[in-house]
């Protein structure tokens, strides 16, 4: 009897088969991080790898055999289509077109008196035909005259940047000898090769984001202009350029770029933290913090992916609660202690987000 006593005593002391101890545990809330759901606008956008080049480029060589007279540049200055660059020793040319011009005057004299001559019929019209003739012989002798005179004069083709000048004053050239290269850098132009499955998507007009490697984060925006007409039967691929401004200079020819083409975009999509995304063997889901603060469980449908971050297409409204950290303590039903910190500093604050499609698209 003794013993019954004591042990009913001991049981009421432990609350035996009351569910007081189950209660205090449900009540007991589990800290969380939480975050809240945002719209913005998502862009789904392919990567690619490609290389910048100058709109222009071209080695600069001679029209004609020569000697270097002098050389009116600087390595590296800019210079405006057709400013002389180079001049060769012009003396023989020179006086060549003199003395074309003096054939052409005395050309000219014949015919003006032959002409008169032949109005008097003192001279027949087959010499008057000839000294016409001749006479355009003449002009076409002083034209060619000209063009040799002008070829001594080696100019820009194009505005442009010259690089580095490969001869001197003095130097005997021909007119296969390199000179000095120029490229037209006020835009440059981005190659890059796609796949067959992004022919839908790529198009002349289609914007990029370019990206080079000593500029880390900062974004060239650029306008495709070419899409080859052809896949490359090798690779597969197709040969995309788009134009990049460049107007301070800051691009390179020839640097490496990462192309990001916008493929798709959405106006208010749902987004939220990759780790608050769970997955069981009846789906895909988010834990919700109700105004209660319990935790309800919300099935959901997911989209694209970039940073970290995932579109919900269905499920979630902007402005929902849900947990982001410590989903693996939340049950349905608990009630939910947010410890989460400043959501500024945490850079939830709602944003535009391109979402990845990946190389190859």
């Amino acid at each position: 009897m003794r013993l019954a006593v004591l042990a009913a005593a001991a049981c009421g002391w432990l609350a035996c088969g009351t569910g007081e101890t189950d209660s205090f545990s449900e009540k007991k809330p589990v800290t969380v991080e939480t975050e809240q759901t945002h719209a913005g606008l998502l862009r789904d956008m392919a990567t690619f790898s490609g290389q910048l080049s100058a709109e222009n480029s071209v080695m600069l060589k001679s029209e004609t055999d020569g000697v270097i007279a002098e050389i009116v540049f600087e390595e590296g200055q800019e210079v405006e289509e057709g400013a002389v660059l180079f001049r060769l020793r012009s003396r023989t040319q020179a006086a060549r077109l003199r003395e074309a011009q003096a054939e052409r005057a005395l050309k000219r004299e014949v015919y003006n008196r032959t002409r008169n001559l032949e109005r008097r019929d003192a001279a027949s019209a087959a010499a008057k035909d000839e000294a016409a003739a001749n006479l355009a012989a003449a002009r076409a002798r002083v034209e060619l005259a000209e063009v040799a005179l002008d070829r001594t004069e080696i100019r820009a083709p194009f505005d442009g940047v010259l690089d580095v000048r490969l001869v001197s004053v003095g130097d005997r050239i021909e007119d296969d000898t390199p000179l000095v290269k120029i490229d037209a850098v006020d835009r440059l132009q981005v190659i890059y090769a796609i796949t067959e499955q992004g022919i839908r998507f790529t198009r002349v007009g289609t914007p990029v984001e370019v990206q080079v490697g000593p500029y880390p984060g900062e974004i060239f925006s650029g306008k495709v202009f070419f899409v080859s007409p052809t896949l490359d039967p090798n690779t597969r691929r197709i040969i995309a350029k788009a134009w990049v401004e460049n107007t301070d200079r800051r691009l390179r020819a020839g640097l490496f770029a990462t192309i990001d083409m916008e493929v798709d975009r959405r106006e208010g999509a749902i987004q939220v933290s990759e780790a608050a995304v769970v997955f069981d063997r009846r789906g895909t889901y988010v834990w919700k913090m109700q105004e209660d603060s319990t935790a309800v469980r919300v099935p959901v449908e997911t989209g694209l992916r970039r940073d970290g971050l995932v579109e919900i297409t269905l499920g979630l409204q902007s402005g929902d609660t849900i947990v982001s950290a410590g989903v693996h303590k939340v049950e349905a039903g608990k009630k939910l202690v947010s410890a989460t910190p400043d959501p500024v500093s945490k850079g939830q604050a709602a944003r535009e987000v391109p979402a990845a499609a990946g190389e190859g698209t």
